[in-house]
């Protein structure tokens, strides 16, 4: 069965785009068929993939609109290799628009899982790179998926953000949208671990959610490498793979891949 992950977080920069390339990324390398899906019009994903957003069609846009609009498609047309061994879905800023009129959508929370159908057979994972929002576009998100990863950066404001998204999973899971939805684990992203703050932020996050769900290790470093592999156009696996920024993501595909 395709498994199809959100990575998923209400609150900007906390790394989903940084953590959803570079898990594509490593779960390819590991030898599974990956799709990773731009569901944000910002396209940050599309452009760290070397892809511009301005000048590629289709996009995810086309096959929304194509899907809410009740005409033929094929979600396989709006795919694109990469040179990583990963496919991608990418985005452009029309998408946007796809939230408004999502509300005037019949079964308006089921159309990305509906995009979906057709080519789950093609793919063992799904990653999906949501928008920093609680809205329809996230939803669609959490209703198509089978679990989600919240990336948290070690910082106050993001770790204290982690309750929202927990909150919206547990209202698709209580509306019956998606009642078999799990989260995969947290991750924390962009640490500085010489820092006593990321030290207690972390042990808040053990005690608060630690006996429930899984807390990856290792914690996902600060470095400058990051920035530097989306101007490239690349996974940090693929810039820097030396780095303790590409073995960390190594090991926690490693992890959701062979479980652990």
């Amino acid at each position: 069965m395709t498994r199809i992950l959100a990575v998923a977080m209400q609150k900007g920069g906390v790394g989903k785009t940084t953590t959803t390339i570079n898990l594509a990324a490593s779960i390819a390398k590991i030898g599974q068929r990956v799709l990773a899906v731009d569901l944000d019009a910002q396209g940050n994903l599309t452009q760290h993939c070397g892809i511009d957003p301005e000048h590629v069609h289709p996009t995810l846009y086309d096959i929304f609109k194509a899907e809410m609009d009740g005409q033929p498609y094929d979600t396989m047309s709006a795919v694109y290799e990469t040179d990583e061994g990963f496919h991608i879905l990418p985005s452009q800023p029309e998408l946007s628009l796809v939230e408004l009129s999502l509300m005037n959508t019949l079964s308006r929370e089921r159309v990305l899982s509906t995009i979906f159908e057709n080519i789950k057979p093609y793919y063992d994972y799904i990653l999906i790179d949501c928008n920093p929002s609680l809205g329809l576009l996230v939803i669609n998100a959490l209703t198509a998926a089978t679990g989600v990863i919240i990336p948290i950066q070690t910082e106050y404001l993001a770790a204290r953000g982690a309750s929202m998204i927990m909150s919206s999973i547990e209202t698709v899971r209580t509306k019956k949208l998606n009642p078999t939805l799990q989260v995969d684990g947290i991750m924390l992203t962009m640490a500085d671990t010489r820092t006593t703050l990321t030290k207690d932020i972390l042990e808040a996050i053990v005690q608060q959610y630690g006996s429930d769900i899984k807390i990856f290790e290792p914690i996902i470093r600060r470095s400058v490498r990051f920035a530097e592999s989306a101007v490239a156009g690349e996974s940090i696996i693929s810039y820097a793979p030396e780095t303790q920024g590409a073995q960390a993501y190594q090991e926690i595909a490693k992890q959701l891949v062979l479980g652990s």
